[in-house]
């Protein structure tokens, strides 16, 4: 007959002073927090283990277990060999015309991009000019390219 595993079991760390899962809890969440399932249900993971269905249950809805459940699984996923996983294929299907996939490359490389500033040491300052002098401005610094291209 299956058992009921209860909440009973955890345990204080006497360096810390952290509570500790039961053995059985942390095997569950590890299961939980796996890639591959093995078994596939959490049903048949409870008959594995001769534990009632329930069990897991009140388990998933314990405030202890989902604050380690919670905290173990954004540890998990911004560990970085998952970010870079996401990052290459990202980059193989942008390189392979996928515009959605260039469009978020692009955003994620974003972050480590240096930002360039551009200064101007003129001794005009645009915002004092009215627009017959900015629009003379411009034309002049035009010439001045052209003549240079030439």
């Amino acid at each position: 007959m299956p058992q009921n595993g209860g909440g009973r079991g955890w345990t204080t760390d006497p360096d810390t002073g952290q509570q500790v899962m039961p053995n059985q809890w942390a095997e569950f969440l590890d299961w939980l927090l796996s890639d591959e399932r093995v078994p596939d249900s959490a049903k048949e993971w409870c008959v594995e283990r001769d534990l009632n269905e329930r069990t897991v249950r009140r388990w998933k809805s314990d405030p202890r277990f989902v604050r380690e459940w919670d905290r173990r699984a954004a540890e998990l996923n911004v560990h970085p060999e998952r970010t870079q996983s996401v990052v290459d294929a990202l980059y193989k299907q942008a390189a392979q015309g996928d515009v959605k996939a260039a469009s978020l490359y692009l955003q994620y490389i974003e972050r480590f991009t240096p930002k360039r500033r551009v200064v101007v040491d003129d001794e005009r300052e645009a915002s004092g000019m009215s627009d017959a002098e900015l629009a003379a401005e411009l034309d002049s610094l035009v010439s001045g390219l052209r003549s240079e291209d030439a």
